[in-house]
């Protein structure tokens, strides 16, 4: 956890947990934060979800919130104490929930061992990319979406992120042609074709390539084609 978080929920914490005159030494709340464990967890959790204290349900909640909040930290922790002794699937499930946590920096090593540990899997090349570029590190993000294609080469995911990833690095014209392969795999990934990037995202993006390529043909049809699916879709306004 980076250290400015710790120093904004320290501080917060410190606020909700003031005594209030009413209050009593024997708030859960107060319990779990002495000793953070499960069993804590739950007794605070379900104190403070049966409430009926209508004044209180602002306060409850908040409380409830930062509940959720250090627990899931606590169990991140204990997790990636141990997850070198697990399998490469839990090992990639748990790089994948920190992704999803936006903590990049703790998934990026994560992917890359398994990089080294099973080279061929498509995978974790894909989502250590998606990890690198989100981390605003295109370069190394290019090169980890590149490996996810060569490994895989109908990795439709990977060609929609490299060419964001290509965009963003400037070159519009290796973009646009990554994300048009990309397309012609669209649906025939050996991965579940339903958890593929939102088509929607695909279609929008390819539109600001084309716009970008000057294929102003191409770009028009596509556009035409948009707004009759998402008419509202503040990427369809022009500058």
């Amino acid at each position: 956890m980076k250290k400015s978080s710790i120093f904004i929920i320290t501080i917060s914490l410190a606020i909700i947990t003031s005594p209030l005159p009413a209050e009593e030494m024997t708030d859960p709340f107060r319990s779990y934060l002495a000793n953070q464990n499960i069993e804590n967890f739950r007794i605070a959790l379900d104190h403070y979800q049966t409430q009926t204290d209508s004044s209180q349900v602002i306060a409850d909640n908040l409380k409830l919130a930062y509940l959720y909040y250090l627990e899931l930290d606590r169990t991140l922790n204990l997790i990636g104490e141990e997850i070198d002794d697990q399998s490469y699937g839990i090992r990639f499930q748990f790089a994948n929930l920190l992704l999803e946590l936006k903590r990049f920096e703790e998934a990026i090593p994560l992917y890359e061992a398994l990089n080294e540990a099973a080279p061929d899997w498509s995978c974790p090349w894909r989502h250590k990319g998606e990890a690198l570029y989100s981390s605003g590190k295109l370069a190394e993000a290019e090169i980890a979406l590149l490996k996810a294609i060569e490994t895989r080469v109908e990795h439709y995911d990977a060609y929609a992120w490299l060419a964001e990833v290509q965009r963003d690095l400037g070159k519009n014209r290796e973009a646009l042609e990554t994300l048009e392969t990309g397309l012609s795999y669209k649906g025939k990934d050996i991965e579940d074709p339903e958890e593929e990037v939102a088509d929607e995202d695909v279609q929008f993006l390819y539109l600001e390539l084309l716009r970008i390529n000057g294929s102003t043909a191409k770009a028009a049809e596509l556009e035409s084609s948009l707004r009759l699916r998402y008419p509202d879709d503040p990427r369809l306004i022009q500058d």
